[in-house]
């Protein structure tokens, strides 16, 4: 398993929000790629002064996208946002509404697939197996099906024109993106030369047929490491975090990224990844184990 969620609970009262009229918002920026430290990011600007709405892409390593949209039309009173990629996509995936430091209303999905529905109906059983057996490693990656999601993925991205943000129960925001296409392929080469300035061989990655993984993640994590300080200031954040395996399993480098909350989230979830953490390195066809990533976000929730 190279992707994963941890969640870290403490208990205090509920928060609510304000929910606006939907509207459809059309472009005022270009896309702008962004190669930056940590992640890659692909952004556009939607609407005017009054409803401006920015919508992100972001991934810290290929195949782990996230996807957050920020602006005052995305104000809910939901506690779960669906979202799809028209027309493309007929099933929604969900997130979960945010406030950024500024207080201004934003939404995050966090690892977002884009491939077609029957595809990813398919993924996801097969995910749900292996999660029915937490305690044996997942067969070998078929490369060829591998390479065919590729192409799922970039013929989805070229046929979607339009984001649509379901914040108030059909009555969506609708960001009219146009063609993905050649955006999502700046956005993918973006990933595979991150891989380098990381350390990793892309194409050494492309000849993994076991990814790095563990049994039981959860078990380096407690409802202990939820800081006191933000139990008691009711803040609440959702860490990804990219770890750097060598070929014996041990982490070499943590990399955390969070959108929305303080930087002390990010110290603890590294903190205790490379204090406690030990894998099953990735592995080729022939047995050779070689240096890799994995990739997984702790959500630290208050329980209302």
């Amino acid at each position: 398993m190279r992707f994963g969620s941890l969640v870290i609970c403490a208990a205090s009262v509920p928060l609510l929000g304000a929910a606006p009229e939907p509207v459809r918002l059309r472009p005022s920026t270009p896309w702008v790629l962004d190669y930056a430290e940590n992640s890659c990011r692909l952004s556009r600007a939607f609407g005017d002064d009054q409803n401006h709405t920015v919508l992100l892409f972001e991934s810290t390593a290929p195949g782990e996208m996230s996807v957050v949209a920020v602006g005052k039309p995305l104000a809910t009173f939901l506690t779960a946002v669906p979202a799809k990629f028209v027309p493309a996509q007929a099933k929604p995936f969900t997130g979960s509404p945010q406030r950024t430091t500024d207080r201004e209303p934003g939404v995050l999905w966090s690892r977002v697939t884009l491939l077609p529905d029957a595809l990813l109906e398919r993924l996801e059983k097969s995910t749900a197996q292996s999660d029915a057996r937490p305690g044996v490693r997942p067969p070998p990656i078929d490369l060829r099906e591998r390479d065919g999601e590729r192409a799922a993925r970039q013929a989805l991205a070229s046929s979607s024109n339009a984001f649509e943000i379901d914040v108030r129960r059909g009555r969506p925001v609708i960001l009219e993106t146009g063609p993905l296409g050649e955006a999502i392929k700046m956005f993918d080469q973006c990933d595979r030369d991150s891989l380098r300035d990381w350390g990793v061989d892309p194409d050494v990655e492309d000849k993994i047929v076991k990814p790095v993984w563990v049994s039981d993640p959860s078990r380096w994590f407690s409802a202990t490491d939820y800081p006191a300080d933000m139990v008691n200031r009711l803040k609440e954040s959702e860490v990804r975090v990219r770890l750097l395996v060598d070929a014996a399993g041990r982490v070499t480098k943590c990399t955390s990224l969070s959108h929305f909350d303080e930087p002390e989230f990010n110290r603890i979830v590294c903190d205790k990844f490379i204090k406690r953490a030990r894998f099953e390195p990735a592995e080729l066809a022939d047995g050779t184990k070689v240096p890799s990533y994995y990739i997984n976000r702790v959500i630290f929730r208050i329980a209302h």
